[in-house]
């Protein structure tokens, strides 16, 4: 008698968006629903776990204990895909956004295994929509720069490098920056950056608590604490924005 081939599904890396489930791509809301296990690792996915009813739901630790790689945890997505379960590899944001899908798109296509990567909102342009901040103006902010800032080198190169964009008009976005912020602030001010450019914080991009605030590199952390303001926060640097909203 001839055996049927098991089906085997690609390895879907979806991004989550900033956690609320209306902003799912209708992409990621339709493989939610379809997926056999789900694997995710960050509180924004946490709020659209909803949006897969019928999935096997496993948390994976964002940060490996000791002695544990990448590697190791993709085992578990490995199996899974072998036994013919769609799997879903659920990520905040947008999964290539400093969110290591990369990482695990490079191990799977090593193994072998097929997958794709579907785009997600990030939290950046999920907060400039919600709260109408022009993070681009044409002629006069023609750039806008994300980065990730929870570590940094001890000599803070690239962020002189980043406080030289601002003479341009560009506007950076920083990410989990917030342990940083103060010696992030000080780099800027001795690159010449003016103490009064204007600082948005998006907090809670998205969420229930979700914020938003102006402030200037002097008087964020008064604003933040005045508000009661909660994280994860993105931060808006730049001459030319603002809060229409």
């Amino acid at each position: 008698m001839e055996t049927k081939e098991m089906t085997r599904y690609p390895v879907h890396i979806v991004g989550a968006g900033p956690g609320d489930p209306d902003l799912l791509t209708v992409k990621a809301k339709r493989l939610l629903e379809e997926a056999d296990v789900l694997f995710y690792d960050c509180l924004p996915a946490e709020h659209v776990l909803k949006a897969a009813p019928s999935a096997e739901v496993i948390y994976i630790n964002k940060h490996p204990e000791e002695g544990e790689k990448k590697e190791d945890i993709l085992e578990y997505v490995k199996k899974y895909h072998l036994d013919g379960k769609k799997v879903v590899r659920l990520k905040a944001g947008d999964a290539l956004m400093f969110n290591g899908g990369d990482v695990e798109a490079r191990i799977l296509k090593e193994w072998g295994i097929p997958f794709e990567l579907v785009p997600g909102i990030t939290a950046a342009a999920a907060a400039a929509n919600l709260f109408a901040i022009p993070t681009t103006e044409i002629h006069k902010s023609n750039a806008i720069v994300n980065v990730i800032a929870y570590e940094i080198n001890d000599d803070y190169a690239h962020i002189r490098d980043i406080a030289k964009l601002f003479k341009h008009g560009t506007t950076v976005a920083l990410y989990m920056a917030f342990d940083n912020l103060k010696r992030i602030f000080e780099v800027f001010k001795e690159e010449g950056v003016s103490s009064d450019i204007p600082v948005i914080i998006a907090a809670m991009v998205s969420l229930k608590n979700q914020d938003v605030a102006l402030a200037t590199m002097d008087t964020v952390f008064e604003v933040i604490d005045r508000r009661e303001m909660l994280s994860p926060f993105v931060f808006f640097i730049g001459e030319h924005i603002a809060i229409y909203k």
